[in-house]
């Protein structure tokens, strides 16, 4: 008998509902399911592919591994996993203290509720500072810019209410990330941008690639990679030198406005159009519907932060934003305050901690934290570090970390340099097969789950919980009690709450202490995460399909008395910005590689899915037709990709999409080394043409990921 069961797909912060057929324990097929969703109607191939994987696609795990004094992996009871590695950090934090060990949260990680949070209560509990994240790889001159511009606590404008609206380097269509970032609705973001532009909204996008977002553009600008922040500048420029900026804003709200006339002075839109080679025609209209615009939103993906410069990049970019003052304001209605967690906004400015500056700081370089965060890069060289205090364990929660870094010559002695390295994961992946100790994580689908990621990002209020579809595995452990039980043979007190970004998690008074020996309960836990909820727990739970609450209308508050200011351009900024514009082409790479985002994979998961791999045989290096003329190629040849720092082969693919001077290929796509046999590889990996040592960014240590200075050419068969 085939059973229809209401849940919603944790692949990304979209969290779109779902309706999935099961028939005698085994899920059979997905479909969306938009009767209540404010997405309607809507699920991406990844939510399509998830039951494949759940069902064993690439080659999920079903067994704990442990590796033995031969040096091979092999199966191990997972309480006796549990018992070896609680024993073994027990030993270390003893002798070197507890900033011996540190925790690596990967994309997976962020689509576990109950497994994030346990995490986050398990490093309070052993007070180390060493947690690292995707953040701090993909976003982390984000968190650069809050850091040293501060921000509005009101948040940017949504993109229904925009009349101009302008994303550099991001394609939402494809990776369903949007705000409170990139400018888009996560779900149907289609959809989303159908809606603002019915409404009048004119949309901007800044890519090398003409991407599947670009469909909605009004204005398509194609830079070469690696200019984002002389062509902000170039638009902060116009909008001074035409005093089309919000004026009544800066004077509220910012300092530093002189600051940015200086810095910004020798950046005509002549000169970011040379730099960048688009026509400079393209930068004053920008800047003019930007200065027009009454609701503006200024933002960005991943791009200009993968790309040299990424944390000027970024100031800049929120610059133009601020000059324009593309946030919400007093009295502006909030679409969605949140259901989980209804909170108010007030239109303030937080000013800048710096928190980089301040302790507790990296060993390897004179770096801080960012949102609590150390930076990804330095891992490899937190670990290798000549100090007591170094990293000697590792736990790993859902990622990859030795293939998301780059850089493998650097980064893999590192690992495997550590007393200990423990994944949680579903999967064997490249981390995991150096590590000691792999735990064989649930899927999605066997775990009790609300839907907190999405709370504060759905276009109207809504929430949802779910129960598990089918039953895990005997052999399996969900995340969260692994760190629940690793804490119980430690000896450390957990106290579980509900953490959010930009918390302190010894600040937040509210929390429910666990006991070690008695296992939680998923549903009490979630239970208590919805404790101030605008929709009751019980009501979620006979609501599987989930609750659109009819709630008041919620308004941005007038500021407290007491408030902070944005800092427009504070020196660090402006003297990188002097060294950008004295800076000089590298002219021995004919090419820039940017990395790129597929519709049917995020970062490492569902590569080797069936519906990816129909399509993408290998990694390709997506090349405009004239370029690889000039080279010589035709589709499917095989080529060499050298950087300054590696080399790799893969095959070439022609794409009208692309500018000229420009390849594109697929981050975290292929083996952790490549082998130089295309067909056995099924990809290529670009992280071994970054470096962990060089063209780092300041403050964050960011790897150059996108905008690589690369030449190509044909490789004999």
């Amino acid at each position: 008998m085939i059973e229809n069961v209401k849940t919603f797909c944790r692949n990304c912060s979209a969290l779109c509902a779902m309706e999935i057929e099961v028939e005698d324990g085994r899920m059979l097929r997905a479909r969306p399911d938009g009767s209540v969703s404010p997405y309607g109607a809507y699920l991406c191939p990844k939510g399509q592919s998830a039951i494949e994987f759940h069902n064993g696609a690439e080659n999920r795990l079903f067994e704990s591994l442990a590796r033995g004094v031969d040096g091979v992996l092999a199966p191990i009871e997972a309480e006796a996993a549990l018992d070896a590695i609680g024993a073994k950090l027990k030993a270390l934090v003893a002798e070197h203290g507890p900033r011996c060990v540190a925790v690596y949260h990967g994309t997976g990680a962020y689509r576990t509720v109950l497994g994030g949070l346990m995490e986050r209560a398990f490093v309070a509990a052993l007070g180390t500072p060493n947690f690292f994240s995707t953040m701090t790889i993909d976003q982390s001159a984000k968190w650069v810019t809050m850091a040293r511009m501060g921000v509005m606590a009101s948040g940017k404008n949504a993109l229904r209410d925009c009349d101009v609206a302008l994303l550099a380097g991001g394609n939402p269509l494809v990776t369903h990330q949007g705000a409170p970032f990139a400018l888009a609705e996560s779900g149907a973001p289609s959809r989303g941008f159908e809606a603002a532009r019915a409404n009048g909204c004119k949309v901007i996008l800044v890519d090398p690639r003409r991407t599947e977002t670009a469909r909605h553009a009004d204005l398509l600008i194609q830079p070469l990679p690696g200019h984002d922040a002389a062509i902000f500048a170039a638009i902060a420029h116009i909008l001074l030198r035409d005093g089309m900026f919000d004026r009544a804003f800066v004077e509220k709200w910012c300092n530093g406005l002189d600051a940015v006339r200086e810095a910004v002075a020798p950046f005509t839109p002549e000169l970011a159009a040379a730099r960048a080679d688009i026509p400079v025609e393209q930068i004053e209209l920008a800047a003019k519907w930007l200065g027009e615009g009454r609701r503006v939103y200024a933002g960005s993906g991943t791009g200009p932060s993968f790309s040299a410069h990424s944390n000027t990049n970024d100031h800049m970019i929120e610059l133009v934003n601020a000059l324009c003052g593309g946030y919400r304001r007093e009295g502006d209605r909030m679409r969605n305050p949140g259901t989980l967690r209804t909170k108010p906004a007030y239109e303030m400015a937080v000013s800048p901690t710096r928190s980089f500056e301040q302790e507790p700081r990296c060993l390897s370089a004179d770096t801080g934290q960012l949102l609590g965060e150390m930076p990804s890069a330095l891992l490899p060289g937190e670990i290798m570090a000549d100090h007591p205090d170094r990293i000697r364990a590792l736990i790993v929660l859902g990622g990859d970390p030795l293939m998301a870094v780059g850089d493998p010559v650097v980064a893999q002695p590192a690992f495997e340099h550590l007393d200990l390295l423990v994944c949680l994961d579903a999967r064997l992946n490249a981390t995991g097969r150096i590590a000691d100790y792999v735990l064989a994580t649930s899927q999605p689908f066997e775990r009790h789950e609300i839907s907190i990621p999405g709370d504060a990002l759905y276009p109207a209020p809504f929430a949802q919980y779910t129960r598990p579809v089918v039953e895990k595995p005997g052999g399996v452990l969900h995340d969260w009690e692994v760190f629940w039980a690793l804490a119980a043979r430690m000896g450390l007190p957990l106290t579980f709450k509900f953490w959010n970004y930009g918390l302190r998690f010894e600040d937040i008074a509210e929390g429910l202490p666990l006991s070690g020996d008695v296992r939680p309960d998923p549903e009490d836990l979630c239970r208590f995460l919805a404790a101030g909820s605008a929709v009751p727990f019980d009501e979620l739970l006979t609501h599987p399909e989930g609750v659109r609450p009819a709630m008041q209308d919620h308004f941005v508050q007038p500021a407290p008395i007491n408030t902070g200011r944005l800092e427009l351009m504070p020196p660090d900024v402006a003297a990188e910005l002097a060294a950008i514009l004295a800076e000089e082409e590298d002219r021995r790479f004919a090419y820039r590689l940017t990395s790129r985002r597929i519709l049917h994979a995020l970062n490492g998961a569902f590569r080797d899915a069936g519906q990816t791999r129909r399509r993408l045989k290998v990694n390709f290096a997506y090349m405009i037709p004239d370029d690889m003329a000039r080279e010589g190629l035709a589709d499917d040849d095989p080529v060499e990709i050298a950087s300054e720092h590696g080399v790799i082969v893969t095959r070439a693919k022609a794409e009208d999409r692309l500018r000229r001077g420009v390849i594109s290929m697929t981050h975290m796509f292929g083996p952790l080394v490549s082998t130089g046999d295309l067909d056995a590889d099924g990809g290529a990996n670009v992280g071994q043409l970054t470096s962990l040592t060089q063209d780092l960014e300041p403050i964050n240590f960011m790897p150059r990921f996108s905008g690589i200075p690369v030449n190509v050419s044909k490789r004999e068969a």
